[in-house]
């Protein structure tokens, strides 16, 4: 081993530097991704500004402006972010940094009584989670690969990265980076208690083997590869805007608009308001409750929809930073998108598929419960 892997992979020093990197990339996400989110901000705004002026008053132009341009402007908006933060994590697993990174995780892993292979795919599950668990076709122990298939779900893939931006950036605009990091924490320690309780059920204990993995050699990034490794995910993200998202945001103004054509007496407001009352616990109001619904095909769609209430003369006043926290918290953990639980199924069986639907809606809810009963106190 180098010297250079000895810092990097240190007992001590390694994870300090872990650290460093991930508030970085985090933070150079922020502050250089700022500029060009504002300026997509204030050109949707314009183009809705001129096309309610140039177009005739009706519901056909309210539809167009107010939910096409505006729920999806409201996505589009943070592409920027997601460009530079996948840059940077490009740049990490081409020079190497990445295998050094899985190297220390891999040690605590086997310390918890867990397999390290299982590191690798659930690094992946930060982008998407459907390649992820895909990837852990490659684990040859059957409870290995089916236990991290389902520990893959808690990893925070970029889908859920515009709804943290959007509240990151307007509740705790002095430690961004920090407020990330925890969220992307959280997850990895939930999906450790999680694999930590299901191998002492009778469906996944066995004793864990101590594979040996050799680290890559440190080399300079790839230009070409971060390249093609951005255009992928930047055209992942556009047509799911062009399909899912744009669906999302027409049957999200539909409902917000009829049938009077006033939000708070529109068919949405009904849906959100029967079920408010189970998350009333939480901190959540009605309108937290019908972003949370949109989710449900794609996260993306959660900052849509509140682009649609925002611009429909809804109010989202109802967020502090404590139910911010733990409306994000709740984003995190609660049930994984269709396409998400559509390979859970066709990988490991329905039964599965179903488990991680409800565990995942039920931990979402306690925890959250948790932050705001918890935050409410002090």
């Amino acid at each position: 081993m180098s010297k250079l892997d000895k810092i990097l992979t240190h007992k001590v020093g390694g994870y300090v530097i872990m650290a460093v990197v991930l508030y970085l990339v985090f933070d150079c996400t922020f502050r250089f991704g700022a500029y060009p989110q504002h300026w997509i901000e204030v050109g949707i705004t314009a183009l809705c500004d001129y096309l309610n002026t140039a177009l005739p008053q009706g519901w056909l132009t309210s539809l167009f402006v107010d939910g096409i341009v505006q729920g999806v402007g409201t996505v589009l908006s943070f592409l920027p972010n997601i460009c530079i933060l996948f840059i940077l994590l490009s740049i990490l697993e081409d020079s190497g940094y990445m295998a050094r990174l899985g190297f220390l995780m891999d040690k605590i892993m086997h310390k918890l009584g867990l397999h390290g292979s299982s590191f690798v795919p659930m690094l992946v599950g930060f982008g998407c989670n459907v390649p992820a668990i895909i990837d852990a076709r490659s684990i040859e122990n059957p409870k290995d690969r089916t236990l991290t298939m389902l520990m893959i779900p808690f990893m925070s893939c970029s889908a859920r990265l515009p709804v943290y931006l959007l509240f990151v950036s307007a509740f705790f605009a002095q430690y961004k980076a920090l407020v990330m990091i925890s969220l992307y924490l959280i997850g990895i320690v939930l999906s450790i208690c999680f694999a930590l309780i299901m191998k002492r059920t009778r469906w996944f204990r066995q004793d864990i083997e101590d594979p040996v993995h050799p680290l890559p050699p440190m080399t300079a990034p790839s230009f070409r590869h971060t390249g093609r490794h951005i255009w992928n995910h930047v055209k992942d993200y556009l047509q799911k805007i062009v399909t899912v998202i744009i669906w999302a945001s027409v049957i999200i103004w539909a409902l917000s608009y009829f049938p009077t054509h006033e939000l708070e007496t529109s068919y949405l407001a009904m849906i959100g308001q029967a079920i408010a009352p189970v998350f009333a616990p939480l901190g959540f109001d009605w309108q937290m409750v019908v972003c949370l619904l949109s989710g449900l095909p794609a996260k993306e769609a959660i900052v849509s929809t509140m682009g649609i209430l925002a611009h429909g003369g809804g109010t989202l006043s109802v967020f502090t930073p404590l139910t911010a926290f733990g409306f994000m918290v709740f984003v995190l953990l609660y049930f994984p998108c269709v396409a998400t639980i559509t390979t859970l199924r066709k990988e490991i069986g329905r039964r599965w598929a179903w488990f991680t639907v409800i565990h995942s809606l039920l931990l979402a809810w306690l925890l959250s419960f948790a932050i705001y009963q918890i935050g409410s106190l002090f």
